[in-house]
């Protein structure tokens, strides 16, 4: 091999790992968690949720079921209801209440969190002769902390056009939740549009005999 082509070769070479690297650095691979198993119990709770889309505009239907796929997605159990307040035809804004139920660790701090009640609590409850629940009573499950990526889950079928939505349950309603942030390199645009997927890996809390 001549001199030229050796320089051709070494030049193509490090092109090629230049990009790789590059390529690599967008979009870094989740980091590898052996199956960790906790132990968890399902917290109830209802949200308020106000989407406003600039670049993408949803029928309510496929707005509601979208949110419904990314939450239960990220753990909530099936039981999710999602209610909403003036929805259209075409939604660009809407207002909607979010009653779901999802995975917490069952620390002491939690399972007393669950089970103290107001005196508003304690009064409906006999005035309906119901009984609240005791740390005893709280149903007990197995949970893992499982890596989901917002752009390569299968089931969600995310696109470009859903930036905002991710962005806004990222913002208003994750934080409510059993998830932690891994990656986070969502850039919506409302002036040049979105071009690629949401770019967005978290760690959510699932209940395991629903994962497998």
């Amino acid at each position: 091999m001549n001199i030229v082509s050796r320089v051709l070769c070494i030049t193509a070479v490090s092109l090629s790992v230049t990009v790789s690297s590059s390529v690599a650095a967008r979009t870094p691979d989740p980091p590898s968690r052996a199956l960790q198993i906790v132990e968890a119990v399902w917290k109830v709770q209802s949200l308020s949720f106000a989407y406003s889309g600039y670049a993408t505009v949803y029928s309510c239907d496929a707005l509601f079921r979208k949110v419904s796929d990314i939450l239960q997605t990220l753990g909530a159990r099936d039981t999710l209801r999602i209610r909403s307040f003036g929805c259209t035809d075409m939604v660009t804004h809407g207002r909607m209440e979010i009653t779901l139920e999802s995975p917490v660790e069952a620390t002491p701090e939690n399972i007393e969190a669950l089970t103290t009640y107001d005196s508003k609590q304690e009064l409906v409850a006999r005035v309906r002769s119901e009984h609240l629940a005791s740390a005893e009573d709280v149903q007990r499950f197995p949970a893992t902390w499982k890596t989901i990526s917002m752009s390569r889950e299968p089931g969600l079928k995310l696109g470009p056009s859903d930036c905002e939505l991710v962005e806004q349950l990222r913002r208003d309603v994750l934080p409510y939740m059993s998830i932690r942030v891994d990656y986070d390199r969502l850039r919506c645009s409302t002036v040049f549009g979105n071009i690629g997927q949401p770019q967005l890996r978290v760690a959510a809390l699932v209940a395991l005999s629903e994962e497998h």
